[in-house]
């Protein structure tokens, strides 16, 4: 039984990348689980970044600094719903203590209005995030979107 153990540690020992195993997947479901969240126009706090985030959003709008005050209000704000779901999601993790991330994907969907009519029924967009892992938790430091070829990016408002 020692000897079993002894292999074990030493696997782990060589192979450090064992360690992070789950890291990889645990992403993907948090950021599937971002845009369930999305669609029922919340905001998840734990995965913001404390200190915000940097973004572009799809509308084609320059860089700009969100505070997570800032997500919570537009979330709620915002009379339109985009309805999305995250596709090809890839993850590369890097980093000395792998606690840095890279993530792309394509984000497909539609937008709806108040009354729940279809604004925008071909939202298409490339997505691509960076997090930090802190206290065990990966929080969105960065996010870039831009519309994808033959579809639309996010429209705030149509007054």
């Amino acid at each position: 039984m020692k000897k079993i153990f002894l292999v074990a540690i030493s696997l782990v020992l060589l192979n450090p990348a064992q360690l992070y195993a789950g890291d990889k997947e645990d992403l993907i479901e948090q950021i599937k689980q971002n845009w369930v969240n999305t669609s029922n126009r919340t905001v998840d706090t734990p995965t913001v970044h404390p200190n915000g985030t940097w973004r572009a959003s799809s509308e084609g709008g320059l860089w700009e600094f969100q505070t997570l005050k800032e997500a919570q209000s537009q979330a709620g704000a915002n009379k339109n719903t985009l309805n999305a779901r995250p596709h090809h999601i890839e993850v590369t993790i890097v980093g000395k203590n792998k606690d840095v991330t890279y993530a792309n994907y394509y984000l497909v969907g539609k937008i709806t209005g108040p009354d729940g009519k279809v604004i925008v029924e071909n939202y298409r967009t490339r997505a691509s995030q960076a997090f930090v892992k802190e206290n065990g938790k990966w929080k969105s430091i960065g996010e870039h979107f831009s519309p994808l070829y033959g579809g639309s990016g996010v429209i705030f408002d149509l007054d």
